[in-house]
Formats: C-alpha cells, structure tokens, sequence
C-alpha cells in the first residue's frame, strides 16, 4: 500500500493554527462556564414608589495568562498557511505573499508582484476569496479582512488583546413596576476586582422594593474586541482556500469543516 503524501507546508502550519484555534475556544467556553465573574445587586430606595438598582461584576478568576499568546500563535500559523500557500504555487518566487485586499482597485495594483510566478487558476481561487468579494457590503468585517487586521495587530503592536466582557442583561420585574437604564452594562469590558456595570431606575404605581427586581447577566470572553467564533469562522475561509488550490478543484457544499 502506498505512503500518504506528507501534509505540504501551508497544510501543516493551517493544521497547528487550527488546534490551537480549537484549543481556545474549548478553554474559554470552560471559563464562561463556571462563574468566573460573580454578579450582584445592589438596591436604593429613591422615594417609596422608585428605587435604582446597582449591579455590580466581581471577576473571581482571572483569565489564563496564555491566552494572548495562544490566540497570536493561532492567528499567525493560520496566517503564514496562506503565504506558504502562495509561495510553494509560485516554485519559490522570493517576496510572494498572499495578497488581502477590502477593494478591487488595491487588489489589481499590488496583488501582481505578491503573486509573481503563481498560475491563473491559483490566482483566481485568490481573487475570489477578497473580502470585497465575499462582503461587498462591508469587506472589513470578512473573515480574510479579520485574520488580517488579527495578523498585523500581533505583529506589530502587542499580544492579542483577550478581555472579558458583559455579554447581555435584563431585569426580571414584577407586575405593576416599570423601569428603564440609566445605565447600560452590555458591552462593558471587565477586569479585576469588583466594579459597577449598570444602573436601572423602577418605578410602581405601589411601594417598590427590592424583592419586585431580579437582574440578569452574562459574560463572554473577546479577542480584540470581537466575538470569540470569528477565530472558527477564519479557520473555515482558509480551509476553503487552501482546499480549492492544493486540489485544483472547488471544494464541494457538503465538505465537512475542520471545527
């Protein structure tokens, strides 16, 4: 029985960027889990019919400190699959790169010298995979523009910037009480020790208390800003890229995934 073909470079780098992709995610659903940031509320009478609710979040465990570092080397392999990618199709051209572009106009001025010496079909594969393709309607938000914005931030600035914030909330009340926010916890980036995440004023046509009032949150954990499963969605364009170049063909609709 014949050998299998040993996983070419830019398959290899794509196979470590994706563990350690799966590797995150795993842990950080872990963390949101299993409480690490405590909620609580605190109630203040304003007159016998309105009361402002405080809440507050406590982080009772930190994050793990190699998440930064997971998270750029993911970023980066998943990055550096695409170069490969690139290079090894050019015979090993010097200076090639795997162009990414959110205009048509950049791509077709600086795309031919990153892709000097990789044939047509390749190139097409290439093009077609632009975020001003995929999203015409907003290219910086695609998953190429993503790994992109990702890639150049590790590089050149710090480690990936991995917080914890509010990810929704609401406030059970009972009948006859009415409220609004007065402030909006949502979106709040958290950190350590205790802080105030948002106000809420109720009002009642009776006395109101705190027993009438049950605040609700959750959490999640961001990379740069951004929802953790951009990363599994970046994982599946470069998947597809590299699929489509590697066999020459498109990849078909009910090719599984890795992720």
């Amino acid at each position: 029985m014949e050998a299998a073909p040993e996983p070419s470079s830019a398959a290899r780098k794509f196979l470590r960027g994706t563990e350690q992709v799966k590797t995150l995610l795993d842990e950080v659903a872990d963390y949101e889990a299993r409480d690490a940031i405590a909620f609580s509320s605190e109630f203040e009478r304003v007159s016998p019919s309105e009361g402002r609710l405080r809440s507050f979040a406590t982080e009772r465990e930190p994050q793990p400190e190699h998440w930064p570092l997971l998270a750029g080397e993911a970023i980066q392999n998943l990055r550096s699959a695409l170069d490969h990618l690139v290079y090894a199709a050019s015979g090993g051209e010097e200076r090639t790169q795997f162009p990414i572009f959110d205009e048509a106009s950049e791509f077709a001025a600086r795309s031919p010298s990153m892709l000097k010496g990789v044939p047509n079909a390749t190139k097409d594969v290439i093009e077609g995979a632009q975020p001003y393709r995929l999203a015409p309607q907003d290219p910086s938000a695609e998953s190429l523009a993503l790994l992109r914005r990702l890639s150049n931030a590790d590089k050149h600035r710090v480690l990936a910037t991995v917080t914890t914030a509010v990810h929704g909330e609401a406030v059970g009340i009972a009948e006859g009480v009415e409220g609004h926010w007065e402030e909006i916890a949502t979106g709040r980036i958290l950190g350590s020790g205790c802080r105030q995440i948002s106000v809420y004023l109720a009002t009642g046509d009776g006395e109101v208390g705190a027993n009438q009032l049950e605040p609700m949150f959750d959490y999640e954990v961001l990379i740069e800003g951004m929802r953790m499963p951009i990363l599994k969605g970046i994982v599946h364009r470069v998947y597809r890229i590299l699929a489509e170049v590697e066999s020459g063909e498109p990849l078909s609709p009910s090719a599984p995934y890795p992720l």
